[in-house]
């Protein structure tokens, strides 16, 4: 008897010595349950124009929440929103709080963001996800999108033109669901042993320009109920054009960073995390038979944590 109390002792110890070197990394939420995250960022840029260094301080702030629907052949279904969205910019001094209704009829241009970033937070998108949390598909989108910027077109002013661009570039596919995947698609979708490594890409597009993300994750702990990721990233600028204002640019910037992240084993939702990225490069414009190149130089660091 006392020999098969020891026997089941150190079955138990090895039983859970492998349970804690191994986890399955893929999403596992609980239907009709909300989820929220909080995702923070601060990004500092820096472009020398004709000799003149400007710089410029962006701070992000964005409440994402999901609300899964039912799970289909590997797949679900959720509801994600945009609860909150701030963006302070230091030149020119800006703030654009999403929690307040805007006016877009307003000669302010951050009034008129407003306005639309307003009806960004107050849209509810239907996205079909992959067990590692990249979007397959946005399937209300165009639907959304319309509500977002109905009446865009009618904005008036010396900077119309820039106001329509920007607002329209917001609910582009690819901005949305950067958004959305820049919290959600970083698992494996599988059983992942301790240093073990995996590979995910995103292509992040923002205000225009698409940005190519390839990150190197690892499982480096597992406490508990909770798997501790670090991530290498790789970061490219896609040589798409840009048109701004009657110009054409093109740019041509790279980076790398350095990510952490904490999720919960049971659903594969984010509890934590951080990350660094540095970028340099160049914008190339034309315009007007001018030609010249724009050192650039980003800076950001960036933290997620979930809300209750």
């Amino acid at each position: 008897m006392k020999n098969l109390i020891v026997l089941s002792l150190a079955l138990f110890s090895v039983f859970s010595l492998t349970a804690q070197n191994q986890a399955d990394l893929k999403y596992n939420l609980e239907i009709q349950k909300s989820y929220r995250v909080k995702n923070t960022s601060v990004q500092n840029t820096t472009q020398t124009v004709q000799g003149m260094q400007q710089s410029v301080q962006t701070n992000n702030s964005v409440v994402l929440s999901l609300k899964p629907l039912k799970n289909i052949e590997g797949a679900f279904i959720a509801e994600v929103r945009f609860d909150t969205i701030i963006t302070l910019v230091s030149m020119p001094p800006m703030e654009i709080n999403s929690s307040r209704p805007g006016d877009l009829n307003s000669s302010d241009i951050s009034k008129v963001m407003e306005c639309i970033m307003n009806r960004l937070s107050n849209s509810t998108f239907l996205v079909k996800f992959a067990g590692t949390g990249h979007v397959i598909e946005i399937m209300n989108l165009e639907t959304a999108s319309a509500g977002i910027l109905q009446g865009i077109d009618s904005v008036q002013g010396p900077m119309a033109e820039i106001i329509k661009t920007q607002a329209k570039n917001m609910v582009q596919p690819g901005a949305i669901k950067s958004m959305i995947e820049s919290v959600t698609a970083y698992l494996p979708g599988k059983e992942i042993k301790k240093d073990e490594k995996w590979e995910t890409n995103l292509l992040i597009s923002s205000g225009g320009m698409d940005m190519n993300v390839s990150s190197a994750f690892l499982l480096s702990a597992i406490d508990g109920n909770q798997a501790k990721i670090a991530g290498d990233l790789v970061i490219e600028s896609g040589r798409k054009p840009m048109n701004m204002h009657g110009a054409e640019i093109i740019p041509d910037i790279r980076g790398v960073g350095k990510s952490e992240i904490t999720v919960d084993t049971s659903t594969g939702w984010v509890i934590k995390g951080t990350s660094k990225q540095q970028m340099k490069g160049e914008m190339s414009v034309n315009a007007q038979g001018m030609s010249m190149q724009i050192p650039i130089e980003i800076n950001s660091d960036s933290e997620i944590v979930a809300l209750p």
